[in-house]
């Protein structure tokens, strides 16, 4: 467990270091979104209730959430130096 609350400390720390991006609600959405089920996932830890979905799953839901904010961010820091 020590290990994914690293993981994910540190996704805190890279998305953090490039958001917010101003004039663009799509990708604070999709922060909003990934932060609300790391929150929920960090909750069921806490409970040590069983999560509904294999951590598998969960893992590459974030990496899907993760790769879009990221290749949002790069086409908006494109478009402001263009």
């Amino acid at each position: 467990m020590d290990g994914s609350r690293s993981e994910r400390a540190r996704a805190r720390h890279l998305l953090a270091q490039i958001a917010p991006l101003p004039d663009d609600s799509e990708v604070q959405r999709l922060r909003e979104l990934s932060m609300n089920y790391i929150r929920e996932a960090e909750k069921l830890e806490g409970k040590c209730v069983t999560p509904r979905e294999p951590s598998e799953q969960i893992s590459a839901a974030l990496d899907a959430i993760a790769r879009d904010f990221f290749a949002r961010a790069v086409q908006a820091k494109a478009r402001d130096v263009g």
